[in-house]
């Protein structure tokens, strides 16, 4: 008679162990990333492997591995003391970035436009989204709601920015907004929004009326606006 070999179970308990990691120090980083893009986090703010690990109950291994990728993409950083906090703002990074920001959000703005020409379905979807989101930053500015207008301006940003599908102009956009996020919480929070110009209204309208002109040059205003509040607030603190 022949025996057949009994196969091993599969190390089910290894794979997952293996799967798993990645997963979190992926998920650490990516809030973290999100919090400080819709500028939860004021500049300046210390940030702590020890306090990261348990806002996100994971080790220390993860959280460390999340604040080391933002140093590196200048939204950390860490001073003479060892002390890690939010990236602070300087009148020739306020210049380097808006030189960068024109070109690449407002090719985003024209690709979003191009990609739902010929789509009226995603094109109505996208208006829609941008039209609710709009509405939060209406009722945002009524109830002098720093934090919700901060995290709903990059909301609506990048609504509009994802819907160009250029992953890797969006990626590079995205290391930009690391730098300016928590700045625009400072720029509400210390010169208020009465004076804001609306040009995400200009945006929406832009579509709608299948004016791609009229959208790159709503984007670009917004971003020139924001900046050079961003330069006002900046030099205030």
């Amino acid at each position: 008679m022949t025996v057949k070999a009994r196969k091993s179970p599969p190390a089910k308990s290894k794979t997952k162990t293996r799967k798993r990691a990645p997963v979190v120090h992926e998920e650490v980083y990516a809030r973290l990333r999100r919090a400080i893009i819709d500028g939860q986090l004021e500049p300046g703010r210390s940030l702590s492997v020890r306090t990261l690990g348990a806002q996100f109950s994971v080790s220390a291994m993860p959280a460390r591995e999340a604040i080391r990728r933002l140093v590196a993409l200048g939204a950390l950083e860490v001073t003479p003391t060892r002390r890690i906090t939010v990236s602070r703002m300087t009148p020739s990074k306020i210049e380097e970035l808006t030189d960068a920001r024109i070109p690449l959000e407002t090719r985003l703005a024209v690709r979003a436009f191009e990609r739902t020409a010929k789509k009226p379905k995603a094109r109505a979807a996208l208006i829609a989204k941008l039209s609710k989101i709009d509405a939060r930053l209406d009722a945002a500015i009524e109830a002098g709601d720093v934090a919700f207008y901060s995290k709903a301006n990059a909301e609506f940003h990048f609504a509009l920015y994802t819907a160009a599908e250029a992953p890797v102009l969006l990626g590079v956009v995205e290391g930009l907004w690391l730098q300016i996020g928590p700045f625009m919480r400072v720029v509400v929070a210390r010169l208020g929004t009465a004076d804001l110009v609306d040009q995400h209204k200009q945006a929406i309208d832009a579509l709608v009326a299948g004016d791609a002109k009229k959208l790159e040059t709503s984007v670009r205003l917004d971003i020139i606006e924001g900046m050079r509040m961003i330069s006002d607030a900046s030099s205030k603190r």
